[in-house]
């Protein structure tokens, strides 16, 4: 087995770059030398005209496969016969930001480049026919091959395929055609993949009479949020100057009375400064922007309330990920207040345990 190398592209800015992941995921089959094989040659289809050049037709580099989708790779082809450039746009990949749900959108970029100058040696470096070979074997590299445009008098566009050896690895002259031409101006444009997420801030949650602790008892309920109050949570209204907090949190231990057992509601109320709490709060949430991966687990955050002086209340919604998991700071923030009184309420009475039913006694053998 040869050994595997990278072939990186000649021009080293890091637009022209691929992450380690993005070339693993180039890694082209077989070891050993190239082809061996006689070549055909082939000319690719004119590529469509189109009303303007369009570098986000290219997020397909920050895809695992790297591969253009169909919609993209129909209208790619050889420059069209007569067709004159007045401006040739390269679209290499730039920046990748892994999708996350964290504070921070994910994204992707894509820069847009535009060369001038004597566009005769490019147009003849991409009037070469790709080769086709059968048999033999590819060495294992990788080079990118950033998207080209070619834009003529009236603005249409064309998608410009290179030509490409047996092995798909651009043919030598494009890319020493393209290195000669000045680049005229530049531009990047943010991405964003279908992992991304993006900030919001709840609405205000609705001023109460006082903290209820009894409505945590919606996690008892099987999903988190049957109870109807929690229609009424929300973000930190404007104006409200909270005097204290107050924590409710489920699933601790159950109490018994003579009426029964019950599942319990931890409250606890929490005096100090809670300038530092308020502000964590005041951060915004994230959500997905399309399908997001997320662990399997389960968080249980407690119910927040927020108090005024005069005993009035907000049901606080926590700063959360996409995930719906609390974002940092805000159970930090509440551990650094003072707990002035723990209640555990009575929230939800467990079923009386039923009987169980006796065996029926075995058949008692009687003598004939």
């Amino acid at each position: 087995m040869g050994a595997r190398s990278f072939q990186l592209p000649r021009r080293t800015t890091p637009a022209f770059l691929l992450s380690l992941s993005a070339v693993l995921a180039l890694f082209l089959s077989g070891c050993g030398a190239p082809f061996a094989a006689r070549p055909t040659h082939y000319q690719p289809a004119p590529a469509a005209l189109q009303d303007k050049v369009d570098c986000l037709a290219t997020p397909y580099w920050n895809e695992p496969l790297m591969t253009a989708p169909p919609a993209v790779a129909d209208k790619m082809g050889s420059v069209p016969r007569g067709f004159v450039p007045v401006d040739v746009v390269v679209c290499p990949p730039g920046q990748r930001i892994v999708p996350q749900a964290g504070p921070e959108p994910a994204r992707a970029t894509i820069l847009e480049e535009h060369h001038a100058g004597n566009y005769g040696p490019l147009l003849a470096a991409l009037a070469q026919p790709s080769d086709r070979e059968e048999g033999g074997a590819c060495v294992s590299m990788a080079e990118t091959i950033p998207d080209l445009w070619l834009v003529d008098a009236r603005g249409k566009a064309v998608h410009v395929q290179w030509p490409r050896t047996g092995c798909g690895f651009p043919k030598p002259g494009t890319r020493e055609a393209l290195a000669a031409l000045p680049v005229s101006s530049s531009k990047t444009i943010d991405t964003r993949p279908s992992g991304a997420v993006e900030q919001f801030t709840p609405p205000p949650a609705r001023v109460l009479a006082g903290a209820d602790c009894l409505t945590t008892a919606r996690w008892y309920e099987g999903n988190g949020t049957a109870d109807p109050s929690a229609k009424d949570m929300g973000s930190i209204p404007a104006g409200f100057e909270p005097a204290a907090a107050v924590e409710c949190t489920a699933f601790g231990p159950n109490a018994t009375d003579a009426r029964g057992t019950w599942r319990t509601i931890t409250q606890k109320r929490f005096t100090g400064d809670l300038a530092p709490l308020v502000k964590v709060l005041r951060s915004p949430s994230d959500r997905a922007l399309g399908k997001l991966v997320c662990e399997a687990n389960l968080e249980i955050i407690p119910d927040l309330w927020l108090v005024d002086a005069g005993g009035r209340a907000v049901h606080v919604q926590w700063p959360l990920t996409a995930c719906g998991k609390a974002k940092e700071g805000p159970k930090e923030a509440l551990a650094r207040l003072t707990v002035v009184q723990t209640t555990v309420l009575k929230a939800v009475r467990l079923p009386a345990p039923q009987p169980k039913d006796l065996p029926a006694p075995p058949a008692t053998a009687t003598a004939p």
